[in-house]
């Protein structure tokens, strides 16, 4: 028999509000039997944890024909549920025996109340803007969703009541009568949905969000932040880099104190020294975009004479005196730029300069693979018709070119807002708001290099940037902002090597001295409770070596080389048993450690076979350390004794034959069981390592300082340091080849 009997698939109701009193919701279940014989069924709700009187039938029993149908209608009553209650149960029939024939799942979804949220986007002109949409629910702990504004400027939701935050990006041209392309983030933190609504995005009321400096810039990085947070809830956060290759400026709307929650709303800059500016007689072309990879002018100032090359086709140029010239061409739309600069490079053009006519930066650069084949720049369009207008008649004119292909200095550059985005949101810092930082890049060899600077968000985590290029033998000086509330981390690196410092904050008018990729480079161990770097540390009963780098300096920062092959490893004992090892900083981590205090040895070795990297060339340092039991809630630092190193080098890094070399010992703040540093030994070696010289040392306020000398015939000298403090924690540390000699 009950292979006779088929029941339909399910009786669930989705209601949506609005409701009225008494309202029900009907689903039929419909049954089939396909025998010869009709079937009379017993039809109940199986026992379950529902608000009474939530589920009816329209029958108890029913009968179905042979060869036919019959259904039963299951009736929700909505005034029984809760809003936003989902609930479900299951539909049984049975037979005249009592044998189960058929089950089907029954439930409803019934929505809670519900208010409209339009929103409506309109450019300067009062034509539909798009853009997307953020939208985070103040009051619930909630993931933020996120929506699409389409060329109708308009996006209708339905919500639960409540409080939201809602912004919308977009792009804006010409926001200010220009040609300028700018990135526009129009706000509304504090919605208040009590029944419908709509929430207006004008153009008209964007505000430019720029950084007024006091030397001239050009931006390299821009980025908004906001953060929305409320009591007992997790805070949001939301950052939007806009593209440096594509827009030109930052647009945003003031908005009302926010009175639900915590509101803040950030600005990020980086400007540099420009690294192209052009002009001819008095008039300034200062609008204008490196493209992307492009080859560089050399630095300095030069007058150059500008010929004119129409639309910058093969043809064109045929009838263009243009070699050791600048060519100047209009933006084509029949002759792409990679012909353009092609078509320059044949005729031996020193630099091609694209006119462009459209909003924003013209960088077709940016989504290409490989760079031109000659110096390429782009000038907005103001100033392309400003520049045209000198070719007008002869052809040609003279241009003064100022070219900075890595610049001498930098701003980087934070502004918070607490509770609300103001009316006038653009940062103009005096010089004695900032700190200063001098930036020392002394790699051993010549090249470029990168640097940069992470601000940290008020949650704690590094946020990105583009990296400015340095030059890895020379000097960057940054002013940055000097706040409480602003903490930075550095960077710098090369191909092979990246080098980092601690996170910190800076006083105003200060000054400070850094110095990257300096000798002797060791590892170094960085601790800032884990904003961008935690020392090896226990936790109860557990401990960690955390991200150990094997290529540090002494100039504060943690190293990493960057080889194909493993450049370090690093090996965890208690007492003479292996607890763990790993390679290329990975994390080594050991639990149920005893709680009492025990021995453990710590070691990483180093080895780097690199053609740019002649010193450091092999390092073994060994950390002997007493551990005990520790808070589980928190990270410890190990007792670990870190060693720096001081020493008079070249920019080869090589030192006099007759020098001083100082040691420091020092353990990382917080570390538990650390006692006082009081013994110090350095012996040092001329055949990497085949025999060593023990030094007198001088105890001073810096250290311990040998004199070191060296014979005649050595290039290297190798060192192997010990350091122990009053609590028996210790250090051994091996440096083969830790810098040459002249």
């Amino acid at each position: 028999m009950r292979s006779t009997l088929l029941a339909s698939g399910d009786a669930f109701a989705q209601a949506h509000y609005p409701y009225t009193p008494g309202q029900t919701v009907r689903r039929d279940v419909t049954y089939t039997n396909s025998g010869p014989a009709p079937v009379a069924l017993d039809l109940a709700l199986s026992p379950a944890e529902l608000p009474e009187g939530l589920f009816t039938l329209s029958e108890a029993q029913v009968t179905v024909p042979a060869h036919g149908t019959a259904s039963v209608g299951v009736i929700t009553h909505l005034d029984a549920a809760e809003d936003n209650g989902a609930y479900a149960t299951r539909l049984v029939a049975t037979g005249a025996d009592g044998a189960v024939l058929a089950r089907t799942p029954v439930g409803v979804n019934k929505e809670g109340r519900r208010a409209t949220l339009a929103l409506t986007a309109k450019d300067h002109h009062d034509k539909p803007l798009s853009g997307t949409v953020i939208l985070k629910d103040v009051e619930r702990n909630t993931a933020p969703k996120v929506y699409s504004v389409d060329a109708s400027g308009r996006l209708d939701l339905r919500l639960s009541p409540s409080t939201y935050s809602v912004w919308m990006n977009s792009a804006v041209p010409g926001v200010d009568g220009t040609h300028t392309l700018g990135f526009a983030m129009f706000t509304a933190p504090e919605v208040v949905l009590d029944a419908d609504r709509t929430v207006a995005f004008d153009a008209d009321d964007l505000r430019k969000a720029a950084a007024v400096t006091p030397r001239a810039t050009a931006n390299q990085f821009l980025r908004i932040d906001q953060y929305r947070g409320n009591t007992g809830l997790f805070p949001f956060m939301d950052s939007y880099v806009a593209e440096y290759w594509r827009y030109d400026s930052l647009w945003v709307t003031p908005t009302p104190e926010v009175r639900t929650g915590s509101y803040t709303f950030a600005t990020r800059w980086r400007q540099i020294q420009p690294p192209l500016t052009f002009s001819a007689g008095s008039q300034a072309f200062d609008d204008v975009t490196v493209q992307s990879r492009s080859p560089q002018l050399p630095e300095g100032t030069r007058a150059y004479r500008a010929v004119w090359a129409g639309d910058g086709s093969a043809t064109e140029f045929r009838g263009a005196e243009v070699r050791d010239r600048v060519a100047v061409v209009r933006r084509s739309d029949t002759v792409a730029p990679t012909d353009q600069a092609a078509a320059a490079e044949k005729v031996g053009a020193r630099q091609l300069l694209i006119l462009n006519d459209g909003y924003g930066k013209f960088d077709p650069w940016a989504d290409l693979p490989e760079a031109a084949p000659l110096p390429v720049a782009s000038l907005g369009t103001d100033d392309s018709a400003r520049l045209l207008a000198r070719f007008r008649g002869a052809g040609t004119t003279t241009l003064r070119v100022v070219s900075h292909p890595v610049p001498r200095y930098a701003y980087d550059l934070v502004r918070h807002h607490d509770g609300a985005v103001p009316r006038d949101p653009s940062y103009r810092p005096a010089p004695g708001e900032l700190a200063r930082v001098d930036d020392t890049f002394r790699d051993t060899s010549q090249g470029r290099a990168v640097e940069y600077r992470q601000d940290i968000s008020l949650l704690g985590q590094p946020l990105g940037i583009v990296p400015t290029q340095v030059r890895a033998q020379g000097e960057l000086t940054s002013w940055v902002t000097a706040d409480d509330d602003v903490r930075w981390v550095s960077f710098a690196s090369r191909p092979d090597l990246g080098q980092r410092g601690v996170a910190r904050s800076y006083e105003p008018r200060s000054t400070t001295r850094e110095t990257w990729f300096a000798p002797i480079q060791h590892p170094r161990l960085l601790s800032d409770n884990g904003t961008s770097g935690q020392g090896p540390f226990r936790a109860g009963d557990n401990i960690s070596t955390s991200v150990m780098t094997a290529w540090g300096d002494s100039g504060g920062h943690a190293g990493v080389v960057w080889a194909d092959g493993d450049t370090s490893r690093i090996s965890l004992y208690q007492g003479g048993e292996l607890l763990g090892e790993d390679v290329n900083e990975r994390i080594v981590m050991v639990g149920g450690l005893s709680p009492g205090p025990k021995p453990y040895r710590l070691v990483l070795e180093g080895s780097r076979n690199l053609p740019d990297r002649p010193y450091s060339t092999r390092t073994r340092t060994v950390w002997d350390f007493t551990s005990a039991t520790t808070d589980p809630t928190r990270l410890t630092p190990l007792p670990l004794v870190q060693l720096d190193y001081a020493v008079a080098v070249d920019l080869s890094g090589r030192a006099h034959r007759r020098t001083e070399l100082t040691v420091t010992a020092s353990h990382l703040e917080g570390a538990a069981g650390a006692g006082a540093i009081r013994t110090a030994t350095v012996e040092v070696s001329y055949d990497d390592g085949a025999t060593w010289h023990r030094t007198a040392l001088r105890k001073s306020a810096d250290g311990w300082t040998a004199r070191l000398d060296a014979p005649g015939r050595a290039r290297y000298a190798s060192l192997r340091t010990t350091a122990k403090d009053t609590e028996g924690n210790g250090v051994g540390q091996t440096l083969i080849r830790a810098f040459g000699l002249r």
